[in-house]
């Protein structure tokens, strides 16, 4: 399984702004998953943004102590 990241453009896209600050600053303030590049640039992967990829589904709540 490889991962892929969104383009620049994409992120421009998704965010609505150019700037490295004011990404950083959207992706953040929308909860979207993240990382900073060493060029100070946000990078994305698809999975954060689409509803492809494993769901883990929740699991219901189970008393630690027997009875």
């Amino acid at each position: 399984m490889s991962i892929e990241f969104l383009s620049h453009e994409d992120v421009c896209q998704l965010t609505g702004a150019r700037s490295k600050a004011a990404q950083i600053m959207n992706l953040k303030r929308n909860g979207i998953r993240h990382t900073v590049k060493v060029n100070g640039w946000p990078s994305v992967t698809t999975m954060a943004v689409t509803a492809s990829g494993p769901a883990s589904e929740p699991t219901a709540w189970q008393p630690k102590k027997a009875g």
